[in-house]
């Protein structure tokens, strides 16, 4: 595989070449700063522009449109990394190399993918009211499906607690509360002011020339130059003086417990491979601490997982407990961080996790849409993806390290969903 970039004015061009895959797959992105002032609206325009344009004015014309593209895919979403809200699209077709006929699928499909971007249906000057209602009706549902999906609520509820200060408490699908107070004609200046204002990076991969590629992109996506957005780690932190514990009270069959730490390790520091390592020596895999002494031998929790955000540098440990083991299993799940501080596992334990990490990565090149995730991510933190240079980075980890690493980490709050008080 041929990594080539390309800066074309105020658009970054990431182009993978590769024989792996008889698709093309690309993702258009667009970066601005985490906002409270806007991460709703960038939320439902992820939604707005892939329902209806200019030349297909319905959900039902655009999939019509994709069904004639040789069944081709199309998608949006919204999501956070550090400090930054961004926003993508993405498609995959078939490479036409593959086709029987002499269809230049690529330029088609470019040729569609530019008028979800730039050309969506207004009416006097806005978008389709009824398309914006509709959308907000959807994304209205989701907030609604996060709040019965108790193993998502009481996660979100934890970050809610331990960020109330910092950005990171925004979710990258925004606050139902702004629902209300978007119109068509607010959410329309969002979207020129986004195709104005923010970062923009097209990544694509396949078997594909660097001409041919390169040629299309000038003809439909063209960008001014504007300023970089890269606030990609988060530094806003808070002393951890004393543990927060809080308890809220719902009618649950199964309690959640979620316990919040800060590592105070981001993906920009050296230390971040250590880390990654010890989330997976600690609550990853099957054979995590987590898993085998609190799950499994115990029998304390019904799941369990341990999770780390690259840009925030935040861990969370959650479980599903039975109410009355609280404070056992509270206690056991802080024990499995000691272990690791200790030094109190084996050489071929860390062997097994890393092992398990690096199957992880390879797997990663066997999917054009994961590949291309990865070489973003890469490229946000200035680490070009690298099957061979990641393998390396967690193969170097050491026990020491891991022990190091563990003495960072820090408790900041618990958030225990119950179906009565503990006493």
């Amino acid at each position: 595989m041929k990594r080539v970039e390309q800066k074309i004015a105020g658009l970054n061009v990431t182009l993978i070449q590769t024989t792996k895959f008889k698709t093309i797959d690309f993702i258009l992105s667009f970066r601005s700063k985490l906002s409270p002032a806007n991460v709703t609206k960038r939320a439902l325009l992820s939604q707005v522009l892939k329902a209806a344009t200019v030349s297909y004015p319905s959900k039902m014309e655009i999939s019509r449109k994709l069904e004639s593209l040789y069944g081709a895919s199309l998608g949006g979403a919204v999501n956070k990394q550090g400090l930054l809200h961004i926003m993508s699209f993405r498609m995959s077709i078939i490479n036409d190399n593959y086709l029987l006929e002499d269809v230049n699928l690529l330029e088609e499909s470019f040729k569609f993918f530019h008028e979800i971007i730039f050309q969506p249906k207004l009416e006097n000057g806005e978008f389709l009211s009824k398309v914006v209602n509709e959308e907000k009706r959807l994304l209205k549902d989701q907030f609604l499906a996060i709040y019965d999906d108790k193993i998502r609520y009481s996660y979100n509820k934890l970050i809610d607690i331990m960020c109330e200060n910092e950005l990171y408490r925004l979710k990258p699908i925004g606050r139902m509360e702004d629902l209300d107070s978007i119109t068509s004609e607010n959410l329309y200046e969002e979207y020129q002011r986004m195709l104005r204002e923010d970062t923009v990076d097209f990544l694509i991969i396949g078997d594909l020339t660097e001409e041919r590629v390169f040629s299309l992109i000038n003809k439909y996506f063209k960008f001014d130059e504007r300023p970089v957005i890269n606030e990609v780690v988060d530094t806003e932190t808070k002393e951890v003086r004393e543990v927060n514990r809080v308890v809220e009270v719902k009618d649950v069959t199964q309690a959640k417990l979620n316990i919040g730490f800060r590592t105070n390790i981001t993906g920009l520091d050296a230390d971040y491979y250590p880390l990654l390592v010890l989330n997976g020596l600690l609550g990853v895999y099957p054979h995590s601490l987590l898993f085998r002494n609190v799950r499994e031998k115990e029998s304390l929790c019904y799941y369990i997982s341990s999770t780390i955000d690259k840009g925030k540098g935040i861990m969370v440990i959650f479980a599903g407990i039975d109410k009355n083991d609280y404070q056992k299993a509270y206690e056991l799940i802080l024990k499995q961080l000691e272990m690791l501080k200790k030094g109190e596992f084996s050489e071929q334990y860390l062997e097994n996790t890393k092992k398990a990490y690096i199957n992880d990565i390879r797997q990663i090149i066997d999917n054009p849409i994961d590949y291309l995730l990865a070489e973003y991510s890469g490229y946000l933190y200035d680490e070009p993806f690298s099957v061979e240079s990641l393998s390396n980075k967690v193969n170097n980890v050491t026990k020491e390290d891991i022990m190091r690493v563990a003495q960072k980490i820090q408790e900041d709050t618990v958030f225990l969903l119950t179906s009565e008080e503990v006493k």
